[in-house]
């Protein structure tokens, strides 16, 4: 009888360890925690990071890299797209994992008539494949950003569709908010994945705009509409900060890399609210002429709000393995956020 009860006991004590053991395991990493890749997005005409970029790259321990190849227009002159701003590689992005970005813009595809798709198909896979090529780039996906309207759609989903039949490799396009919330009307675009652009969230060209970069109240307005999109998505996160201006209430001019530091620095301005600034005398500054009561809204994104978005996001998005991006490589973009920030900004937990 003694033997018997010792015997139970510790059956009890090691069930009973067993159990702290399994609710330990549980709450340190839940089931819902997304696998993540870290990224960048280089989207400059000559690719040549800085010291500081291959830094941080190194430090984060970042592979892969979305690099804009070209840009795609309509050139009036020959009534046909066209390649423009074809990026140079000053070096070889050796290490890296390298998916090619095409920007593309929505007039191309409106004024391109639809028996000429698979010829800027086929032109598009070439470019690509030639650039790759010269540069010792071994892709293995390719990535379209456009923003369709309901007049291109047809056209860009059937370039996408001739894409996927030329490149024997994954096709991925970038998606804005607002074609999440209405596929219906926007379409689904035919590709592995979309490339979910977490910014540009607002109309930058209009004075009572907010944030236009980057603003949480905006997003939230989308946010649940990713539980419900049948497409697997990676997300891009913005880093860049600007200022707009605008003269007698339209939009003026755009200042990049300006912000509220650089602003509260001239006499000349007065700060109205918490990122507006209005000028109270007519002066040269800026590179251009200002006029008393020009308006000046800055834009950061604060690393706080950063990470916000990210908790949004993956607690929605349904697919448990995606690229986690930010937009973009450049030192005096990425100059203003600490290493701890960047190691946080890409950790899964939230």
């Amino acid at each position: 009888m003694k033997q018997k009860g010792w015997r139970s006991d510790r059956i009890h004590n090691l069930s009973a360890f067993l159990l702290v053991v399994f609710t330990f395991t549980f709450s340190c990493q839940s089931p819902d925690q997304k696998q993540l890749t870290p990224a960048f997005y280089y989207w400059q005409t000559t690719y040549q990071p800085a010291p500081s970029d291959l830094r941080l790259l190194d430090q984060l321990h970042i592979q892969k890299l979305y690099i804009r190849y070209f840009d795609v227009d309509w050139d009036q002159a020959t009534r046909s797209p066209v390649p423009k701003a074809v990026i140079r590689f000053a070096r070889k992005p050796t290490g890296f994992s390298v998916i090619p970005v095409v920007f593309l813009t929505n007039q191309t595809l409106i004024r391109c008539p639809t028996p000429a798709i698979p010829v800027l198909a086929e032109n598009l896979v070439r470019k690509i494949s030639q650039l790759s090529r010269q540069n010792g780039i071994a892709h293995q996906e390719i990535q379209l950003d456009c923003d369709w309207t309901s007049q291109s759609r047809e056209r860009y989903f059937t370039l996408l569709r001739e894409l996927k039949s030329r490149f024997k490799g994954p096709v991925s396009a970038t998606i804005r908010l607002h074609q999440i919330k209405y596929p219906e009307q926007t379409g689904l675009p035919p590709v592995d994945r979309g490339m979910l652009m977490f910014y540009n969230m607002a109309d930058w060209k209009r004075p009572q705009t907010h944030h236009s970069i980057y603003d949480l109240e905006v997003a939230r307005r989308y946010i649940d509409f990713l539980e419900r999109y049948p497409l697997p998505l990676d997300v891009v996160l913005p880093l860049f900060r600007w200022t707009v201006v605008y003269r007698n209430n339209r939009f003026f001019s755009l200042l990049n890399n300006v912000d509220q530091k650089t602003l509260a620095a001239f006499s000349f301005l007065k700060l109205e609210t918490e990122n507006r600034f209005v000028a109270e005398r007519d002066t040269t500054a800026l590179g251009f002429s200002i006029r008393r009561g020009d308006l000046f809204r800055t834009e950061a994104c604060q690393p706080a709000d950063l990470e916000a978005g990210k908790r949004l996001l993956l607690a929605k998005i349904q697919n448990q393995t995606l690229t986690f991006a930010l937009y973009h490589l450049d030192s005096s973009v990425t100059a203003p956020y600490s290493n701890a920030f960047f190691q946080s900004i890409f950790r899964p937990s939230p």
